[in-house]
């Protein structure tokens, strides 16, 4: 399939229109680089991230994800190795480790290490006191790292979390054509492909009785019926609030 990215490319407004059945069914998608018509049969998925409750609120939709600022920090194992004489490759990170404070990966020559969700409103900028437990923890974790780990710029991000921390998959029932898959928190990486999967067959026209026949789990516990709603008065609160 052809597929267009449109970069730097922002929604500012989703228009709607009735069809027969009583559904909404969005129809364009007004962005700062221009309008996107959306043909009839064509699918949308709202995949933003933290930012899927900004989009559902264009519609009047309500959807319970909130930013839970994530902090991480890198550093490169060759950089490492060529500095220091007492470490040979062994001696750092070769697959995920993990306990309950911090989650370290290896990707390539990066180091990659990850901990703590603070809900801080959308700030992606360091709190000074949550900066300091963190590296202290991954010093904790690699002491052998310790001049590097002090040295790391630590950068943060939202993670989309659900408020009762379980994903946010399927149709949103008010709209014919609208899905949405959002609210892994900290999961991304382990539930992307899942998910995936879930969406395409959601796409290729699969209900969620199909889906929980063919691989073996309840599909519905994922969907987003009762959670995600149409309420446009709170959805304009939360966008003035934003």
């Amino acid at each position: 399939l052809d597929v267009t990215i449109l970069y730097d490319t922002k929604v500012k407004a989703v228009n709607t229109g009735k069809i027969s059945s009583g559904k909404e069914s969005i129809t364009q998608l007004r962005t700062n680089c221009g309008v996107i018509d959306v043909p009839k049969g064509v699918q949308v998925l709202n995949a933003a991230g933290a930012w899927v409750p900004h989009l559902m609120a264009l519609m009047g939709v309500y959807a319970p994800v909130y930013p839970l600022k994530g902090y991480a920090m890198s550093v490169s194992a060759n950089d490492i190795l060529s500095k220091s004489k007492n470490l040979k490759p062994e001696d750092l990170p070769q697959r995920i480790v993990s306990d309950k404070y911090m989650y370290t990966s290896r990707l390539g020559d990066e180091v990659r290490i990850t901990s703590v969700g603070e809900f801080s409103g959308w700030s992606t900028k360091p709190t000074p006191p949550v900066e300091a437990e963190f590296r202290e923890e991954a010093v904790r974790q690699f002491p052998q790292l310790e001049q590097y780990i002090r040295e790391a710029k630590t950068k943060c991000g939202h993670r989309p979390y659900v408020s009762d921390g379980i994903l946010l998959l399927g149709r949103v029932k008010e709209f014919d054509n609208l899905l949405v898959s959002c609210g892994p928190g900290s999961n991304g990486w382990k539930l992307a492909m899942g998910s995936g999967e879930i969406v395409e067959r959601l796409i290729s026209g699969q209900t969620e009785d199909d889906i929980s026949k063919d691989l073996g789990f309840d599909a519905h516990s994922f969907s987003p019926a009762g959670r995600v709603r149409h309420s446009p008065l709170f959805a304009k609160l939360c966008r003035a609030r934003w």
